[in-house]
């Protein structure tokens, strides 16, 4: 289905576009925001808009190398702003006109011998990055952290240019006078891993990156509620004064999903019918669908939509989504006497949830493999936890976690 609209590209017409219809044949409806009044984009750029109500962009143009028709991803909507994907539209629409196929240029881009880390890092692995991770800013953050081998020819790295910076790491401070944290470290390695990877599959770099293992961690959060805190917790939630953040919180702790995937969720994601909440892209790169109980439903009902605000739990900015509701989970554990100690693995944060709901399940008697499909775990080694962190409490906890908001807290704001 295609459809062309006269209106002007606005932010507010794309959050107004509606979800494809369930029953369609396509997985996509296209929507042609070249042709849009005052659009500012060169010809092909398309909207396509899915089922979910997920929505990316897209140039479609003919290959000059091939002479045929092609097509390259211009971003996601909302990460994708409209003066970037203008930009975008252009430069690429720019590089065809001059005889360069920009879908072949980016994937087949290839270092030459000479390229060092640094550059190969910023001209391949970010534009790369930024296609796949919704994260490509982290890794820019810490790819700074191993400045002194940003020299190095990506073709020269070695084993020990990564045990330099891992041993430089653990001898410095950063900003605050502290010690970087191990997980810091590691992730600045894992990295550094990641990007010889890439580099050995598109230029036959040296391979290197099995040859460097990460330092052990041991700060594995262990902080979790118990089922009766559970009960009490959802009920100061639902009565906190602002609505959409006390909504989100309980949400949060009732379908253990990590704050990002659940604060980010748009209306569309919903689907009141079949009662699940869509998420397109979860951490590890796969999608990932919650089955909403009656409980969860009537929750969400009880939310107001507000204008021009496309996100489910709506902030104070105006389109956008609440703030990461840590002030609020702070309230609500001073009011149920949960001692607040950053840093200490059993403070209860708002990863908490997912400790919370796969202890509580795992006390239950609920099998390791339907825990990590809830908390979708990319394999059972992230589960096995919740099996040992409960093994002092199965004799506390006697039903499931279905059962246990049988006695639902009320859901009554105050006004």
């Amino acid at each position: 289905m295609s459809k062309q609209n006269p209106q002007r590209l606005t932010t507010a017409f794309l959050n107004n576009l509606k979800p494809n219809p369930a029953n369609a044949k396509s997985t996509d409806y296209e929507v042609n925001l070249s042709a849009m009044k005052d659009s500012g984009l060169p010809i092909g750029v398309r909207c396509l808009v899915g089922k979910s109500g997920n929505k990316r962009f897209l140039l479609r143009y003919t290959s000059p190398i091939t002479g045929k028709k092609a097509s390259i991803s211009l971003g996601k909507y909302p990460e994708t702003e409209l003066n970037v994907l203008r930009k975008l539209a252009r430069e690429y629409r720019q590089k065809i006109l001059e005889g360069v196929d920009p879908k072949l240029e980016r994937d087949n881009k290839v270092a030459d011998s000479g390229m060092t880390l640094e550059r190969f890092f910023e001209d391949v692995y970010v534009p790369l990055a930024k296609q796949k991770k919704s994260t490509w800013r982290h890794d820019i953050a810490r790819f700074r952290l191993a400045k002194s081998i940003h020299h190095v020819p990506i073709n020269e790295l070695t084993p020990s240019h990564i045990i330099k910076v891992q041993l430089e790491l653990f001898e410095s401070t950063h900003k605050a006078g502290k010690k970087y944290a191990v997980a810091t470290i590691n992730r600045v390695l894992a990295l550094l891993k990641t990007i010889n990877k890439q580099a050995y599959r598109l230029m036959d770099a040296p391979f290197i990156a099995d040859k460097i293992s990460l330092t052990r961690e041991d700060n594995v959060r262990t902080g979790y509620l118990s089922e009766s805190e559970l009960k009490t917790f959802i009920g100061h939630a639902l009565d906190y004064p602002d609505k959409h953040t006390g909504a989100f919180l309980a949400l949060l702790f009732l379908t253990g999903l990590r704050d990002k995937e659940l604060r980010f969720r748009l209306w569309n994601d919903i689907n009141l019918e079949e009662q699940t909440l869509y998420i397109s892209r979860t951490k590890n790169g796969s999608s990932h669908v919650i089955y909403l109980s009656d409980y969860m439903v009537q929750i969400l009902e009880s939310l107001p939509k507000v204008i021009n605000n496309p996100y489910i739990f709506a902030g104070q900015r105006q389109g956008q989504p609440i703030s990461p509701a840590r002030h609020a989970l702070k309230v609500i554990k001073l009011k149920m006497g949960l001692p607040d100690i950053p840093g200490d693995k059993a403070n209860i944060t708002l990863h908490s949830a997912r400790h919370t709901v796969g202890s509580l399940l795992a006390s239950n008697g609920v099998p390791l493999h339907d825990i990590a499909k809830q908390l979708n775990h990319a394999d059972l080694s992230s589960t096995r936890r919740y099996s040992k962190l409960t093994v002092g409490r199965r004799r506390e906890i006697g039903s499931r976690l279905s059962d246990m908001v049988t006695t639902k807290p009320e859901i009554c704001w105050k006004e």
